[in-house]
């Protein structure tokens, strides 16, 4: 469905609170078009969802909810990006994907005993089986990105 168009970026920065959400949603309406799936898109939503609650319930959970939380999304003809800029401390996702990832594959796992971490299992599914790139970096001037990505098939 991806076609050869220009590429298109979208930045947007909103207060670190869950009222923000709707104002998130609205933004990344926009990229629910031709240019990518809609399984892609509701995969990257729902991920872009996840993603800012985390830094409002976690990582800005100790700082004013005036603190700015940045998202921005990025589509070309070879990838589907979304990144979400926190100021919170730093966190060791791989490990908490790898931990996730151990634990899924045990018999008596039961998601609903993890619901605080629902994001990580999610993050982990989809990287497993929809093939997204997920990373979380810490940058200079004291922001971390989680960075989502995926390939897109070039027709």
């Amino acid at each position: 469905m991806e076609t050869n168009l220009a590429p298109h970026n979208s930045n947007l920065q909103v207060v670190s609170d869950i009222d923000a959400m709707a104002t998130v949603v609205e933004w990344f309406n926009q990229f629910n078009n031709t240019r990518i799936s809609y399984q892609t898109w509701l995969e990257g939503q729902t991920a872009l969802l996840e993603g800012f609650t985390n830094v409002v319930r976690h990582a800005h959970s100790h700082l004013s909810p005036e603190t700015p939380v940045d998202l921005e999304v990025q589509i070309s003809s070879q990838y589907f990006q979304i990144c979400i800029w926190d100021r919170g401390d730093i966190f060791d996702l791989e490990a908490a994907i790898e931990c996730f990832n151990q634990e899924i594959n045990q018999k008596n796992f039961n998601p609903l005993d993890h619901e605080s971490q629902w994001g990580c299992i999610f993050l982990l599914k989809l990287k497993k089986d929809y093939g997204w790139t997920i990373s979380y970096i810490h940058e200079l001037g004291n922001r971390n990105c989680l960075l989502l990505r995926k390939k897109l098939a070039i027709s």
